[in-house]
């Protein structure tokens, strides 16, 4: 195949002449025909205005980018939906309090008095009237096995994309998808079709960079994040948009935030369940170029606390937003979750500290 014939490429758009090196490099080595001195000073001026302006844009972009929601377009790529797609709507924290402990849903026990998994659409909108330990407890049990069912989704993208990628080993590291393409005869249409789909989710058609992105989260850092970003599930954006990590929108629909800067026009955005929101917090933190310090400390560490150092643009308060976030999952010891996974037939026993004992209306639940 000729490196340089062009073509568009899906994700990045790039025709393929671009990306030849030869052509990158001629830029910076051929000496240009004219010399800015041939330009009147006021066109000097206007030149120098235009190039400080198209810098400026860029960089409101890449801040604009930090906290953007993710596009879910081509989101639902695994084959495997461990929920089902069956999720409880409860109206208040009394009745996701009594689902939590079983006794209003068919959870079947097993030998170890643990119990299936428990999937809830959204949280309650009393749940503000919780006290704080309380509230701890159901929003953990709560987005726990959500938050494995998100990451068994990804589990599964990156073992597809692995056993792919060995049939595409000595073919270089860009992935073309146009007709001129030849495949290697054991990979099969669905195959190419996935691979594909994961380019434009995940924006590169890089092999090695969709290794990079393609990767599980500690289930502590979701926990934690989503504790300090929603206030343990009872902020507003999560109890009317399930948002619980404050990602952004410029689209039509989203939450205007009260405090919106005047001349601002993001909005807080707005998830169709609970799951949804993590989806589109864990799509974030593995695509987006501002958090590419994460990728390189998961890469080696699967330390929540260490993960933590990479959030750094984040939030406006940099630093302290770390701190507050590795202070979430030592405080709670989060981390001892992180080896859970969850399957079809998944159980989990809470640990005593997180054990729901017995319901009560007025004084919530009694631990």
């Amino acid at each position: 195949m000729n490196f340089n014939q062009k073509a568009n490429m899906p994700g990045n758009r790039y025709p393929k002449s671009d990306l030849s090196l030869n052509s990158f490099f001629s830029f910076f080595t051929t000496k240009p025909s004219f010399s800015f001195s041939d330009f009147s000073l006021e066109t000097r001026i206007m030149f120098g205005g235009g190039f400080v302006s198209v810098c400026s844009f860029c960089l409101i972009l890449v801040l604009f980018s930090i906290r953007t929601e993710p596009s879910l377009n081509h989101e639902n790529l695994v084959t495997n939906d461990v929920t089902n797609g069956k999720a409880h709507k409860v109206t208040n924290h009394n009745e996701l309090s009594r689902h939590l402990l079983g006794k209003n849903h068919s959870a079947k026990e097993n030998s170890q008095g643990g119990q299936q998994p428990l999937f809830v659409s959204s949280f309650p909108h009393d749940m503000k009237t919780l006290d704080v330990a309380t509230k701890k407890k159901v929003f953990i049990n709560t987005l726990l096995p959500i938050s494995l069912a998100a990451l068994a989704e990804i589990e599964q993208e990156k073992n597809s994309l692995e056993a792919i990628l060995v049939k595409l080993e000595g073919h270089g590291d860009v992935l073309y998808f146009d007709e001129t393409t030849s495949w290697p005869e054991s990979i099969v249409d669905s195959e190419i079709k996935l691979l594909e789909q994961l380019t434009l989710k995940y924006r590169t058609n890089s092999k090695k960079m969709l290794v990079d992105r393609i990767d599980v989260l500690p289930v502590s850092l979701i926990l934690a994040q989503g504790a300090l970003e929603s206030s343990w599930g009872s902020s507003r954006f999560a109890s009317v948009g399930n948002n619980l990590f404050g990602i952004w929108t410029w689209g039509e629909k989203g939450i205007i935030p009260e405090k919106r800067a005047k001349g601002s026009s993001h909005k807080v955005a707005v998830y169709d369940s609970l799951l949804d929101s993590v989806r589109a917090y864990i799509l974030l933190l593995n695509r987006l170029p501002a958090y590419a310090s994460l990728r390189k400390l998961r890469s080696q560490s699967d330390s929540s606390v260490t993960l933590a150092d990479g959030l750094l643009y984040y939030s406006e308060r940099r630093g302290d937003y770390i701190k507050d976030v590795k202070q979430i999952i030592k405080n709670n010891d989060l981390e001892k979750l992180d080896s859970l996974r969850i399957t079809e037939d998944f159980q989990w026993e809470p640990p005593d500290s997180l054990r729901l004992v017995s319901i009560n209306g007025v004084d919530n639940a009694k631990l």
